[in-house]
């Protein structure tokens, strides 16, 4: 063990154990607060590392070809979480090594810190503590990992089983037709009811883990996608037919609404209001959607023009910020490549991502 530096003031040397005690339960108030009590909002230094590492990924996502843009997009979200263990990590040694510092004279040098950290110095115990907080921190960055992947998997489950029916906002309607023309009204309830409890899940896991945010879909529909769609079905159902529409749908307006806005002030998207909510809806009438909702068999209750005033006014609620977030994220230029399949030609190998 190297000595002190002549004239070394024991002042400084309480100061870095001071400092080295601080960093470490300020490392270990983020780790908790991060994996244990996520509640709704994460760790600044969940969020920090994730801003660093998306903004760094999309800097060089703009510069490179559709493919190469894609692979840097979908690295993002995984680099970011263990990039935040690394920092844990690495705060917590730093904090152990003030401490040695102050304690023992250990100063920055490769053979100190070895002495130290392999247990062959006088700090053997404070060695010890330090190994038993990266293993306590790494089981506990698992579960956190865990959780996220499970977060996930719930949320591309649904999105997956929606695919199959509509992949752009104007297939809303068509979904709701479907689901009218079965004539069951109580069916048409228990699928808004199951909307809305994924589109709470979707809100509560995204905002306590960001990361999820910025993780690209599993296949061609969005999530950000998935759920204008399920909430323009409900908002059709509460604009035609208000007296008709079942319990639920005012429930997935209501909590999709607030799912799309806490999500959106996280990443910092800022949406200015608009008379007109068009996003995605461009090329069809509503004269179209409304005919083919009543002709599926939605009792008409309004007419038209004031039912497109109540469509509208419900959709620039929602609407807007899935675009928002979708530009902050980058969702707007993905491509995802189809499956090599059956003689898809070459111009037809990339599949836009519907969102």
């Amino acid at each position: 063990m190297r000595s002190y530096p002549e004239g070394a003031s024991a002042v400084s040397d309480v100061l870095a154990v001071v400092l080295g005690i601080a960093l470490i339960l300020t490392v270990w108030s983020s780790v908790l607060r991060t994996v244990m009590t996520p509640q709704t909002r994460s760790s600044r230094v969940a969020l920090w590392t994730l801003r660093a590492v998306t903004t760094a990924g999309h800097l060089l996502a703009r510069r490179l070809p559709r493919t190469g843009r894609q692979r840097v997009l979908e690295l993002c979200a995984p680099a970011a979480v263990f990039s935040m263990a690394a920092a844990w990590l690495a705060a917590s040694f730093a904090g152990f090594g003030l401490v040695a510092a102050g304690l023992y004279g250990v100063r920055p040098h490769p053979d100190d810190l070895a002495e130290v950290f392999l247990m062959r110095s006088p700090g053997a115990a404070l060695a010890a503590a330090a190994w038993l907080s990266s293993a306590l921190m790494l089981a506990a960055f698992t579960a956190h990992l865990l959780r996220i992947i499970d977060a996930f998997g719930r949320r591309e489950r649904f999105v997956a089983r929606l695919a199959g029916q509509a992949i752009r906002p104007p297939d809303a309607e068509a979904v709701l037709a479907g689901y009218v023309r079965s004539g069951s009204r109580d069916h048409l309830d228990d699928l808004f009811a199951e909307w809305a409890g994924w589109l709470a899940d979707v809100g509560s896991s995204h905002v306590a883990y960001p990361v999820l945010t910025f993780q690209r879909p599993a296949g061609r529909l969005c999530w950000l996608k998935a759920a204008v769609i399920v909430m323009d079905a409900a908002a059709l159902t509460e604009a035609v037919a208000p007296d008709w529409a079942p319990p639920h749908a005012r429930t997935v307006l209501d909590t999709g609404t607030h799912c799309l806005q806490r999500v959106a002030a996280q990443l910092g998207v800022v949406v200015h209001p608009a008379v007109v909510s068009l996003q995605g809806r461009e090329e069809r009438a509503f004269a179209d959607t409304m005919r083919l909702a009543v002709g599926a068999g939605l009792p008409r209750e309004r007419d038209e023009r004031t039912a497109e005033i109540v469509f509208q006014d419900l959709r620039r609620r929602y609407a807007p910020y899935s675009t928002g977030i979708a530009a902050r994220i980058f969702y707007e230029s993905d491509t995802y490549e189809s499956p090599p399949d059956d003689g898809v030609g070459a111009a037809e190998s990339d599949t836009p991502l519907a969102c």
